[in-house]
């Protein structure tokens, strides 16, 4: 084992986990794949989390502190990548846990298989460690070793967030290095997922059917905050990319039209959410860009048979008036309700 030359650089963004953090940094020390360091990039936290990076650091020489100025989970993505001394490269939240064997059956599926990249499963844990049932990140799409572009094909299908994410996977770093591949600093929601497209490339990604991440939901996160929060429309803009990536820059038959359907999905999804919260009015201007996607998207989402034809109607109702549609909608449900005496 080389402190300069690990065989596995893994990659943590700090901010606003000073209470998991310590828990973080011991899963990823009890590894039994023990050739690796793990880069802590301090994102500027304003509660303390500098200097318990520095403290952490102290437990173990593997460990390497960076601290910057706030700037995003890309942006300290970022950091750590450019840092990396190892021949592969994981991501673990600063707030998550991970298997023992976690990284020793990455690699081990790399090896096996020939692949370049290497995928687990999620399980889903709350604040005090505790395993919540049914909320697993899986794969549809057979396990084994697959394309790794149809891993998003199974996340515009299903909605599944096995394909796109960076924590679940080992990547040969090559994979990011040798395509000049950098996470998207604009991007706040789906930081990590935004440039997996061009990472999985002429790739092919060993998929495993184990448990081998526990995602952490707390509240206050971007991904679990009351109400809606308006960083989720990066969300649309990255399957926006997508959609146009695979229908003019990479054509690949079925992707586009998938993807397409998937955005039409979340952008109902978030309408709803935001009606929920009382904020449709004030991120109206918000939604606008994507309205307009979603308009020139309407052609092709009606002609297509991805969509049964009940979905189509409310597709092309919502299209002529967003507000209107729900207002008539959450009206229908209280009648509903109603007579049915809830």
């Amino acid at each position: 084992m080389s402190l300069t030359h690990p065989k596995i650089s893994i990659i943590t963004n700090v901010y606003d986990a000073k209470d998991y953090l310590p828990k973080t940094v011991q899963s990823v020390l009890a590894q039994t794949f023990t050739d690796f360091e793990l880069l802590l990039v301090e994102d500027g936290s304003p509660n303390g989390c500098g200097e318990l990076c520095d403290e952490l650091a102290k437990l173990d020489p593997r460990i390497r502190v960076f601290h910057k100025p706030n700037g995003g989970p890309a942006s300290a993505s970022n950091v750590g990548l450019k840092n990396a001394w190892g021949d592969y490269v994981g991501f673990v939240d600063s707030d998550d846990l991970i298997e023992p064997t976690m990284y020793e059956t990455l690699l081990n599926a790399i090896n096996t298989s020939g692949a370049r990249i290497a995928a687990c499963c999620g399980g889903t844990i709350d604040e005090q460690d505790q395993t919540i049932p049914g909320l697993v990140v899986g794969f549809s799409g057979g396990y084994g070793t697959r394309d790794a572009q149809e891993l998003l094909l199974d996340a515009f299908k299903t909605g599944s967030f096995y394909g796109p994410l960076s924590w679940n996977k080992l990547f040969d770093i090559r994979t990011f290095r040798d395509k000049g591949i950098l996470y998207d600093e604009t991007m706040f929601f789906g930081d990590d997922a935004s440039v997996l497209h061009r990472v999985f490339e002429g790739e092919q990604c060993c998929c495993l059917p184990d448990i081998l991440y526990h995602y952490r939901s707390r509240a206050g996160q971007i991904t679990t905050a009351k109400g809606f929060n308006p960083r989720k429309l990066d969300d649309l803009r990255m399957y926006w990319d997508w959609f146009t990536y695979f229908d003019k820059t990479a054509p690949r038959p079925g992707y586009a039209s998938w993807a397409a359907v998937r955005y039409w999905r979340n952008y109902y999804i978030f309408w709803v959410q935001c009606g929920a919260a009382g904020t449709q009015q004030e991120l109206k201007p918000l939604f606008a860009p994507h309205k307009k996607h979603l308009n020139a998207l309407l052609p092709r989402l009606l002609g297509t048979a991805l969509l049964p034809a009940g979905e189509k109607l409310r597709l092309a109702t919502f299209c002529l008036s967003p507000t209107v549609f729900y207002r008539a909608a959450v009206a229908w449900g209280r009648m509903v309700d109603k007579k049915e005496g809830k």
